[in-house]
């Protein structure tokens, strides 16, 4: 057996930092930080690459063969592990939630249809009531999610899911589901789904016990897993419920949903946040007190900082441009072009593959680059992407095909990207108390945008040519582009901003 030797752990890092970097391990900590403090401030892999440089330690003279099973309970139990456990519970809910979700969207499309026999203006009204929470509910539910806890109001979300799936799949199973119920449970799971975005957005920084400048990369890291997870079984979920559909029925689908979202919720449940230190606390609470009866609060904070006003302004065009897009693009592509409905599944095919390949890069580019990089380069690819389909109009089939055949696989690739990008950038420099109202504040304009830009897209379609509603796509991008160049500020000096190195 090798020597044993004891560790006071109340020593001053600074000390122990001094010898330890020697070794190259760590950098410089504020002065009079514990070495406990210290190591719970690092993030997972530090702690790791701490607890296997124990040999390098040991001729520092610092400590000798110490391994993880003598830490300290509160650090090696209540610290790491919990904070992990909770984490990866967290991301295991989002994902029965997402996959939920899809499946329920896409089971009551197929019922409107088949079996209630909806008209095109009954189901465009489906999807617009599933969206309307987006518009006038999204300010209230930000509030509700700052006043009263992110997970608290994401239990509660999960919870009347559930309630709301098990009622459609009575109504389905015993016949008894109309059109006009149907509009109704949509409508209020449209809130639930609001509810749960805004406080998985709000509860990824709550969750996050790394300080310093790894915080907005862990932050990044996790948020980007979130969007991975969200778009991927977006994509998954449809392809394979096609087939279950017509194999099983829809009460059979309903069942799914249900069970993935009593998941969700039971994972929800079991999440913990994991403790703050006491000076946080102190002025979590003050700002709490202070801020928390403004429901207004998230619109002010959005109003008075260049960035937010930036990344949203951003986002909103592009949103706005991807509607005009989406609402003639099957026509171009089928009768336009001539490529039919089998063309037009192949492209569809080709962007799922793209949505699939952004999800899978996004969590490693997201901790790899900074926000302010990622940001600009993908408007700036977003803007050559959409100019393509524009230029598809005006040249041979064989040009035309291969410019929307890049277009689709690259688009998901750069959305997915930009979409971790922004909203991890937003999660940083948003204060904790407020998140949830800011959040719901940049929806009103970001997703606001939406039901505008496919109806101006229609109308100018139907109006001027298809050609003239791309044309749009393309300059509502580049506009979002130079407005978030000039309202940015010309020095953005944030933690965000610097570069993990592995």
């Amino acid at each position: 057996m090798q020597p044993q030797c004891v560790f006071d752990w109340s020593v001053d890092a600074v000390e122990v930092i001094q010898k330890h970097r020697e070794f190259g391990r760590v950098g410089s900590v504020p002065e009079g930080e514990s070495f406990l403090e210290l190591w719970i401030r690092c993030n997972l892999k530090e702690l790791v690459n701490y607890q296997n440089s124990y040999s390098l330690k040991r001729k520092c003279g610092i400590v000798a063969n110490l391994g993880s099973g003598e830490l300290p309970n509160t650090f090696s139990g209540a610290v790491v592990k919990s904070n992990v456990r909770s984490e990866r519970r967290f991301l295991y809910s989002n994902a029965g939630d997402a996959a939920s979700r899809s499946l329920a969207d896409f089971t009551v499309d197929l019922i409107f249809v088949t079996t209630l026999g909806a008209s095109a203006w009954q189901m465009g009204l489906l999807n617009t009531l599933g969206s309307l929470a987006f518009l006038v509910a999204t300010i209230p539910i930000g509030y509700l999610v700052d006043r009263y806890r992110p997970l608290r109001l994401l239990r509660i979300g999960l919870a009347v899911k559930v309630a709301l799936t098990v009622c459609l799949f009575l109504l389905t199973v015993t016949g008894t589901l109309s059109i006009g119920y149907g509009f109704l449970l949509v409508t209020i799971l449209g809130m639930c789904n609001v509810v749960g975005e805004t406080a998985q957005v709000s509860a990824v920084p709550q969750l996050n016990a790394v300080s310093g400048a790894q915080r907005s990369s862990s932050i990044s890291a996790l948020i980007a897993r979130l969007t991975a997870a969200d778009q991927s079984l977006a994509i998954i979920v449809p392809v394979a419920a096609g087939t279950a559909f017509t194999l099983l029925g829809a009460s059979a689908l309903l069942t799914v949903s249900a069970v993935l979202a009593l998941i969700a919720l039971s994972l929800a449940c079991l999440v913990k946040l994991p403790r703050q230190d006491g000076q946080r606390r102190e002025e979590d609470t003050g700002q709490n007190a202070e801020h928390d009866t403004h429901w207004r609060s998230g619109l002010t904070y959005l109003r008075h900082n260049r960035i937010l006003i930036a990344v949203t302004l951003a986002m909103m065009c592009s949103n706005f441009g991807l509607a005009l897009g989406s609402a003639v693009e099957a026509l171009f592509i089928i009768n336009y072009l001539g490529f039919g409905a089998f063309g037009f599944g192949i492209l569809a095919g080709l962007g799922g593959a793209g949505g699939l390949l952004g999800a899978a890069l996004a969590t490693r580019i997201a901790v790899r680059f900074s926000t302010t990089q990622l940001t600009t380069v993908t408007m700036m690819i977003k803007l050559a992407l959409a100019t393509m389909v524009f230029l598809a109009a005006f040249t041979t089939p064989a040009i035309s095909m291969t410019l929307l055949a890049v277009q689709s696989v690259f688009w998901g690739v750069a959305l997915i990207i930009f979409n971790v990008a922004v909203t991890a950038w937003v999660a940083d420099i948003t204060p904790e108390y407020l998140l949830g109202r800011v959040s719901s504040a940049r929806r009103l304009f970001t997703f606001g945008a939406v039901p505008i830009g496919s109806l101006a897209g229609g109308a100018i379609g139907s109006a001027f040519g298809l050609p003239a509603a791309l044309a749009l796509w393309p300059l509502s991008i580049a506009v979002g582009l130079i407005g978030y160049l000039i309202v940015r500020p010309s020095k953005v000096q944030l933690e965000v901003a610097q570069v993990r190195r592995r």
